[in-house]
């Protein structure tokens, strides 16, 4: 009996060492052990295919730089969580480990007191400290508009304008595409609503908000999609959807700008040129130069392809989509991502962020989980470089805080903000 308790004490101390020196111990092993060894103990934990995809991957990305390190410039990156968070009612399926993802989506907005947050299901609050990132809840009457899911909101002349997918029978599996305005009031928001569609999709698409200014009246461009069974409303001049959109704030009156559009979920716009990010099918996400009266080719032209791409490849048959766009008398993207990104908002990164970043351009990603720093040639016709920045969540929504030369993300799986910042030593 002596003895069993001997080998449980030696045990016991032996596991306390072990836990207390593991980085040394681990380092100790790292450097005498030979390869061979180290492989199978790897490979015994993990498994084979695991470790594989690890090496693989490494290989892959063995120059990519891991924040607070980037190719040109290092970052402090921090999150803070915001509270009371409810996940949406949607499931996002992604690579891992092949689980479903229950997302909290999330956008955000500078005003003039800070910063303003929108939840998916329309409740919005007031982020005054941009430290500690604390909400305070704002009255509003958006419990009255059958919110489906919000799709962004926009601070234009003082007043909020918020788009949303909304369905006031809860029984039909459709919804209709809606943008509320309210002015801003920290007290209580009272929204009306200044356009509907009348045509309710299954999926409903798009959203972004952006002022602009076409033929000298004040507006503001709306993103709208059409996919899957509904595609064939990008080229109906007679459906609003698949379109973007100038509406005159004045009248509210609307003109489709251009048309064509898978499902268009960033825009920017910097000295009138018109910048926006489109999701592809299976592949093919692009980054577009807007233009008036312009036709982007969706669904007769795309790099990417339908979702049962896999079936097709099977039977060797022809692709779905047009590999070209000029030769159909479309625009061609600036660039397309193949394989696709997940893409979402684009943004142009102010000068006074970094020195090493003049110029620059940053695109956001849901599934690729990473931003993209880009750089266009003068003309807008192609893209001079991109880094790829990996932040490890679902980035839905991104913008610049002056007060603090500060990029913040909507990060949606942890439903929280992310702050990147320059290092200063």
């Amino acid at each position: 009996m002596s003895k069993k308790y001997t080998f449980l004490l030696v045990f016991i101390f032996s596991l306390f060492v072990l836990i207390y020196n593991f980085s040394n111990v681990r380092q100790y092993l790292k450097k005498n052990l030979s390869g061979n060894i180290k492989i199978y103990i790897k490979e015994a934990f993990f498994g084979k295919k695991y470790i594989d995809e690890i090496n693989t991957y490494r290989k892959q990305n063995y120059n990519l730089k891991i924040l607070p390190e980037t190719q040109f410039e290092n970052l402090v990156f921090s999150k803070i969580q915001l509270d009371n968070f409810e996940p949406t009612d949607q499931i996002h399926y992604g690579l891992i480990r092949g689980k479903g993802i229950q997302t909290k989506k999330f956008f955000i907005e500078p005003v003039e007191n800070g910063l303003i947050t929108l939840y998916h299901n329309g409740s919005i609050n007031l982020i005054t400290n941009l430290e500690t990132f604390a909400q305070t809840e704002v009255k509003t009457n958006l419990n009255s508009f059958y919110i489906k899911s919000v799709l962004d909101m926009s601070n234009i002349n003082n007043k909020l304008f918020i788009s949303y997918s909304f369905n006031e029978d809860i029984n039909k599996d459709c919804t209709y595409l809606g943008i509320l305005e309210a002015n801003i009031d920290y007290g209580e928001m009272i929204f009306k609503k200044i356009f509907t569609t009348d045509q309710c999709l299954k999926n409903t698409l798009g959203g972004r908000i952006h002022f602009y200014k076409h033929l000298g009246k004040d507006g503001f461009l709306f993103t709208t999609g059409a996919s899957d069974k509904e595609k064939d409303l990008a080229q109906d001049d007679n459906s609003l959807y698949g379109k973007i959109i100038f509406f005159n704030l004045e009248n509210y009156k609307k003109t489709i700008f251009s048309k064509g559009h898978r499902n268009p979920q960033g825009l920017t716009i910097n000295n009138d040129i018109i910048i926006s990010t489109e999701h592809g099918a299976y592949g093919g996400d692009e980054i577009n130069k807007i233009i008036f009266n312009k036709n982007y080719g969706f669904p007769i032209s795309s790099y990417g392809d339908q979702y049962n791409f896999h079936k097709i490849l099977d039977q060797r048959a022809d692709y779905s989509f047009k590999k070209s766009h000029r030769g159909y008398n479309f625009q061609e993207p600036i660039f397309s991502f193949v394989p696709s990104i997940g893409i979402s908002e684009i943004i142009k990164i102010p000068d006074s962020f970094s020195k090493y970043w003049l110029n620059n351009y940053l695109v956001s990603s849901l599934n690729g989980r990473s931003l993209y720093r880009i750089k266009f040639d003068e003309k807008f016709s192609k893209i001079l470089f991109l880094e790829k920045i990996y932040i490890g969540e679902r980035i839905r929504d991104m913008k610049f805080l002056k007060k603090n030369n500060s990029l913040i993300l909507a990060l949606e799986e942890s439903g929280s903000i992310g702050v990147l910042k320059v290092l200063k030593k």
